[in-house]
C-alpha cells in the first residue's frame, strides 16, 4: 500500500471514529479523531485533482461543523476503552509468506515483485530466529520455512530472464541461519583493519519503494542512454545499484580520489592555503553526524547558496519528522542506516543525476584557507562531515568548487528524488496566492513537500535597505498561519548571518506583540541579543514582494502508481522550430483504462528531466525545453488545441500537473509532446509520470503507418498555381493514387518552406482537376498552414483518387516533400501530367455579348441556342476534351456542352438543346463558378460534326477562353 492509499486508510477510519465517539456523546475524543481526519484530509488536497479537492474541502467543512458543535455542547467526555487486535510476529511472517506465494502462483506482476514479496517473509522470520525465548520446536518449523523460502527463490532466479540485481548477502544470511551457524557481530571501524563498515543484518526492505526502480530491467535504448548520460563534466558517475549500498570499505588505505581535486575559482584559490583530510584541521575527533539541524549548517566561501539552503531544508525535515533523508546518502552507514566516518577516507554518495540515482565517490581531503577554516559548506561542530561530505560529492558531480550554482528544486531532486516543482511570484494574483499559500501550509505541516525560496536580481542599495541577497537561495524551515490570520514563513540564509529587516524582522517591535510570541513560541528580546544566524520569520506579502521564484520539492511517495523511461533525441529529426509541424517530436501515449467504468477525478503528474551533462554557463547554447499534453489517442502534428500547453524552460526539469475530470463516455488518453523552443543540439531525458489513484498506461505514441512513398517535388513558375480561387490552380502538380486494396489508415504529409501557406486535397477521380466540389473531395488538410500540413483518412475505398499539393497563392516557386505511408502496401502513386500534355491544343476566345444578343444564360431563360457557338469537323475518329474559362472576375457559373450536328451546326430533329442532353458535357450539367472554369470528359470522338455551346448560367455579359484538346488537328470554326 502506498503512502496516499495509507492516508485516505486513517483519514475515514479516524472519521467512523469520530462518528461513533460522537454518537455515544464522547466528545473529547470524538473531536480528536475529527482533527486528524481534517489533518489528512488536508495533506492529501494538496496533489488531488480540483474535483476530488472540492470534495475532501465538503468534507473537512462537515467535520469542523461537528468539532464546533460539539464543542458548544460542552458534553463531559466518558472513559474510553480500545480494542487492539494482537498480530503476533510469526502470525504476520506467516501472512506475508502467504501473500508471496499467492503472488508466485498467480503471477501478479514481474519476478522481481515475487522476489521482494518472499525476502521480505524471510527478514520477517529471521527476526524470530533472533528471540532465544522461543520454543526449540517452532525455532526448527521456522528454520524449515526459511529453507523453503531459499529453493523458491532460487528456482526463480534461475527462470528469471530479467538479470535482477539480487542481495546475495541477504540469501547468505538466510542459509547461515539454515545451518545454524552464528550471526555474525555488527562491526564498527577500527583503524589499521579492512572491515566491512556496513552489514546487510536486518536491514529494513519495502515492497515496491520509489528507489526499487533502480533494479527494473532496461531496454537496450535506455541502457544506451544512461550509459551516455553516465560521463558528467568529464567524469564517471555510474547508476547506483543495490550491492554498492553494502560495499566493504578498506579503513587502512588512506583513499585517494582518482578523479583529482576538485577545481576552484581564481577568488578561492586565492584563500586556499592546502587540502587536508579531517584530522589535519581541527582539534576534535572527526564524526560524521553530532547532531542533525539547519541551523547549524555554514556556507563559506563556496558559492552554491541554493545548495547549502537545500541541505539545511532536508536537516530540517530529518529533525522535524524523526525520518531519514538526507543522511541516508552518505556510505558506509551501521546496520541502523546511520553514515559512519572511515578511516580509510572513501565515501559513496548516492545522488539523483540525469535520470537515476548515481554513486559519486569522494575522498575526505577538504580545502583550507590560510586562517586555518574550511574553504567549503560546514557546521558551526568543529569536524563533523556530513555537510562538507554531501557537497564536494555534489560539486564533483556539476564540475568542481567553481560550480555557478543552479536552483534549489534542482539541488533537492539530486539530494533527495522528490519531484521539483517552480512557482513564480512575479505574475501572481490574489487567487493564486491563496492557492499557494494553502499548499505550502498543507505540505510543512504535513512533511510531504520541502520548500525553498530564491530572490531575483535587485539593486545592492535595495538589498541592503530589506537585508537580502540578490539572487539568492534561502531555506524556508516553518510555514504558520496564527490565529490571527498573519501567514509567516521562518526562513534561513545558508550564510549564517544577514537577516531580514523587513515587517516580522528583530526591528519590527510594532507586529511582534507578546501574543503572537507566545503563539510562536518565539522570544523577540532574546532573539534581538543573539548573533546574528540568518535566521528571521517574514510575512507571506514580503515573500511574493521580494522573492521571485518558490521551489518546492514533493515526496513521490504521496502517489500509488509510477513510471519512469529514458529515452534519446537525435538533433537530425525533425525540423529546428517545431512551431508549425510537432509530428516529428518525441511523444508518448497516456491512457486511463478503468476511467470508462466511472465518473471521477485524478490528478496526474509528469516529470521531464534533461540529462546535463557539463556545466550549463550564460554563454553556452540554451536547450529550452517543455512538454504539451493533448487529449487524443493519435499522434499529434498541428501544435493547436493543447489540453495543457507547457512553458519553455532551460530548468533541466519541467513539471506537468493535470487535474483530470473522467467522465464515463469520453477519451481518456492523452498525448504527450515533447517540445523544444528551437533545437540545437540531440539530448538525453526521462519522463517519469505519477498518479494519485488511477493506474495508467503508458508507452509511445503511435507511429506514422510503415509502408510510405516519398516524392520530392516542386512548384515551377508554370506550376505554382496557388489555390482554387485562381483559375491557374488546375496547373499545380498533380498525382494519381491507385487503392487497390481498402487502406485501414492513410497519412499524407506536405512538407514545405514555412513561409509557404499549403494545402493537401485528396478528391475522387483519379485525372487532372482544375475544381474541387463537395462531393468529389474526400479529404484535405483544413486551412492554409505555414510549411506543413497533412491529411489521415480511415478505411479508404480502393479506387483512383487525385492528389493536389497547392500554395494559397500563385507563383510561390519551391521545393516540397510529399508522402504517403498506408498500413498495408496497397497502393500505387503516379504524377499526372500537365492538361493536354501530349494532345493537340487548339486555343480560342470569345464573348457573351449583351448587345450582339449572346449572352442569354442557360436553357432555363428559353434562348439557349443564341449563346455562342463553335462548329467542330473531326475527319477521323479521335479523342478530345474541351476546357472553358471566364476571365471575368467574379467568375459566372458556366457550362460547357457538345453535341452532335450537321455541316452547318444544325442540331438533328427532335434533338433536346439542353446541357442534360449533350454528347459531352462538363461536370455532368452543372453549371460552376470554379476560376479554374469548367471542362468535359476526355471522349472518343467519331468522324462528323459536333456543335460546341458555352453558356452562363444566368444571362451575363463576360469575356471566356475556350481550348481544345485532341489527338490530331481539329478544324473549328465560330458561327456566331
Amino acid at each position: 500500500m502506498n503512502l496516499a492509499s495509507e492516508l485516505y486508510e486513517q483519514a475515514f477510519r479516524a472519521a467512523e471514529d469520530g462518528v461513533a465517539a460522537e454518537t455515544r456523546l464522547e466528545s473529547e475524543q470524538a473531536i480528536a479523531l475529527f482533527e486528524q481526519a481534517i489533518r489528512i484530509f488536508s495533506r492529501l488536497a494538496i496533489v488531488e485533482s480540483k474535483e476530488k479537492r472540492r470534495l475532501l474541502e465538503d468534507q473537512i467543512t462537515d467535520f469542523r461543523v461537528r468539532i464546533v458543535n460539539l464543542k458548544a455542547k460542552d458534553v463531559v467526555p466518558q472513559a474510553i476503552q480500545q480494542q487492539v487486535d494482537v498480530v503476533t510476529p510469526l502470525s504476520e511472517a506467516e501472512r506475508l509468506e502467504e501473500e508471496a506465494k499467492r503472488s508466485d502462483e498467480e503471477k501478479k506482476g514481474p519476478v522481481k515483485i515475487v522476489l521482494d514479496a518472499y525476502m521480505q517473509a524471510a527478514d520477517s522470520y529471521m527476526t524470530i530466529l533472533h528471540e532465544a525465548t522461543m520454543p526449540e520446536d517452532v525455532l526448527q518449523q521456522i528454520k524449515d520455512k526459511v529453507e523453503g523460502i531459499i529453493d523458491r527463490v532460487t528456482q526463480l532466479k534461475k527462470d528469471d530472464e530479467l538479470e535482477l540485481l539480487m542481495e546475495e548477502e541477504l540469501i547468505d544470511e538466510m542459509e547461515s541461519f539454515v545451518d545454524e551457524a552464528p550471526p555474525a557481530p555488527v562491526k564498527e571501524a577500527v583503524l589499521h583493519a579492512p572491515v566491512q563498515l556496513r552489514s546487510p543484518t536486518n536491514m529494513p526492505r519495502q515492497v515496491h519503494t520509489y528507489e526499487e526502480n533502480e533494479d527494473a530491467k532496461f531496454t537496450s535504448e535506455e541502457l544506451d542512454v544512461l550509459r551516455r548520460s553516465s560521463i558528467i563534466n568529464g567524469r564517471l558517475f555510474q547508476p547506483w545499484i543495490v550491492t554498492d549500498g553494502y560495499e566493504r570499505f578498506d579503513v587502512n588505505e588512506h583513499f585517494i580520489d582518482p578523479d583529482g581535486f576538485l577545481s576552484m575559482s581564481p577568488q578561492q584559490m586565492e584563500k586556499l592555503d592546502k587540502w587536508v583530510r579531517p584530522t589535519g584541521y581541527g582539534t576534535g575527533k572527526p564524526v560524521m553526524i553530532a547532531a542533525i539541524s539547519p541551523y547549524c549548517i555554514v556556507q563559506d566561501v563556496v558559492t552554491d547558496c541554493s545548495f547549502v539552503a537545500s541541505l539545511c531544508i532536508t536537516a530540517a525535515y530529518e529533525q522535524r519528522f524523526q525520518k531519514k533523508l538526507i543522511t541516508k546518502i552518505i556510505y558506509p552507514q551501521d546496520e541502523h542506516g546511520n553514515p559512519l566516518v572511515n578511516p580509510g577516507g572513501k565515501y559513496f554518495v548516492k545522488l539523483w543525476a540525469n535520470g537515476v540515482p548515481r554513486k559519486v565517490v569522494v575522498d575526505d581531503c577538504l580545502p583550507l584557507g590560510y586562517n586555518g577554516v574550511l574553504l567549503c559548506s560546514c557546521t558551526t561542530t568543529p569536524n563533523e562531515l556530513w555537510v562538507s561530505i554531501i557537497e564536494k560529492a555534489y560539486l564533483k558531480v556539476n564540475g568542481g568548487y567553481d560550480f555557478p550554482g543552479s536552483n534549489s528544486g534542482i539541488d533537492l531532486f539530486a539530494l533527495t528524488g522528490w519531484i521539483p516543482e517552480s512557482l513564480s511570484f512575479v505574475d501572481s494574483t490574489a487567487s493564486s496566492s491563496d492557492v499557494i499559500w494553502q499548499r505550502l501550509i498543507s505540505a510543512y505541516n504535513f512533511g510531504d513537500c520541502l520548500i525553498t525560496i530564491a530572490t531575483g536580481d535587485m539593486s545592492s542599495e535595495s538589498a541592503k535597505l530589506v537585508g537580502l541577497v540578490p539572487s539568492h537561495a534561502y531555506a524556508v524551515l516553518n510555514v504558520v498561519e496564527t490565529s490571527s490570520g498573519v501567514r509567516l514563513l521562518q526562513v534561513k540564509n545558508p550564510w549564517n548571518r544577514k537577516r531580514w529587516k523587513g515587517p516580522y524582522s528583530l526591528d519590527d517591535t510594532q507586529n511582534w506583540t507578546p501574543a503572537l510570541q507566545r503563539e510562536l513560541g518565539f522570544d523577540l528580546a532574546l532573539a534581538r541579543q543573539a548573533k546574528d544566524d540568518g535566521l528571521f520569520w517574514i510575512d507571506f506579502r514580503s515573500v511574493q514582494k521580494h522573492f521571485n521564484a518558490l521551489f518546492l520539492n514533493w515526496n513521490p511517495e504521496l502517489f500509488k502508481h509510477r513510471y519512469t523511461i529514458h529515452k534519446h533525441w537525435p538533433v537530425e529529426v525533425g525540423p529546428t522550430n517545431d512551431t508549425y509541424n510537432l509530428g516529428y517530436n518525441p511523444q508518448y501515449l497516456l491512457t486511463i483504462p478503468n476511467a470508462q467504468n466511472h465518473t471521477k477525478a485524478c490528478s496526474i503528474w509528469i516529470l521531464l528531466s534533461r540529462h546535463v551533462t557539463s556545466v550549463e554557463t550564460p554563454e553556452a547554447v540554451q536547450q529550452f525545453l517543455t512538454l504539451h499534453v493533448y487529449k487524443q489517442d493519435k499522434r499529434v502534428y498541428y501544435p493547436n488545441f493543447a489540453f495543457a500547453r507547457g512553458t519553455y524552460s532551460n530548468n533541466p526539469h519541467n513539471l506537468t500537473c493535470l487535474d483530470i475530470n473522467l467522465t464515463e463516455g469520453e477519451s481518456t488518453s492523452f498525448i504527450l509532446v515533447m517540445s523544444q523552443y528551437e533545437k540545437l543540439t540531440s539530448l538525453d531525458y526521462t519522463i517519469s509520470v505519477f498518479s494519485t489513484e488511477e493506474p495508467f498506461e503508458f508507452k509511445e505514441a503511435p507511429a506514422p503507418p510503415p509502408h510510405s512513398y516519398t516524392m520530392h517535388d516542386q512548384w515551377s513558375a508554370l506550376t505554382a498555381g496557388g489555390c482554387p480561387k485562381y483559375g491557374t490552380f488546375l496547373n499545380n502538380p498533380q498525382y494519381q493514387v491507385v487503392v487497390t486494396e481498402a487502406l485501414p489508415r492513410l497519412l499524407i504529409t506536405l512538407e514545405a518552406p514555412v513561409q509557404y501557406p499549403i494545402n493537401l486535397r485528396l478528391i475522387r477521380d483519379g485525372q487532372r482537376v482544375g475544381t474541387v466540389s463537395k462531393k468529389t473531395l474526400v479529404a484535405q488538410s483544413g486551412e492554409y498552414r505555414p510549411g506543413f500540413c497533412y491529411i489521415e483518412t480511415q478505411d479508404l475505398a480502393p479506387g483512383e483518387y487525385t492528389l493536389v499539393p497547392s500554395t494559397f497563392e500563385p507563383y510561390y516557386v519551391g521545393s516540397f516533400v510529399l508522402t504517403l505511408a498506408s498500413t498495408i502496401p496497397k497502393f500505387h502513386v503516379y504524377t499526372l501530367p500537365p492538361e493536354g500534355h501530349g494532345m493537340q491544343q487548339l486555343d480560342l476566345s470569345g464573348k457573351w455579348n449583351t448587345a450582339a444578343g449572346t449572352a442569354v444564360g442557360c436553357s432555363n431563360f428559353g434562348r439557349y441556342l443564341l449563346n455562342p457557338q463553335y462548329l467542330v469537323h473531326i475527319e477521323e475518329p479521335t479523342h478530345a476534351f474541351f476546357r472553358l474559362r471566364s476571365t471575368a472576375t467574379p467568375c459566372p457559373s458556366i457550362n460547357i456542352s457538345v453535341y452532335e450536328c450537321g455541316p452547318s451546326g444544325q442540331l438533328r430533329d427532335g434533338a433536346i438543346c439542353n446541357p442534360t442532353a449533350a454528347f459531352m458535357t462538363s461536370g455532368g450539367a452543372a453549371y460552376t463558378n470554379s476560376a479554374s472554369g469548367a471542362r468535359t470528359k476526355l471522349t472518343p470522338l467519331t468522324a462528323g460534326f459536333y456543335l460546341v455551346i458555352p453558356s452562363t448560367y444566368e444571362p451575363t455579359q463576360a469575356d471566356f477562353d475556350l481550348i481544345s484538346y485532341s489527338d490530331i488537328p481539329l478544324k473549328v470554326t465560330r458561327l456566331r
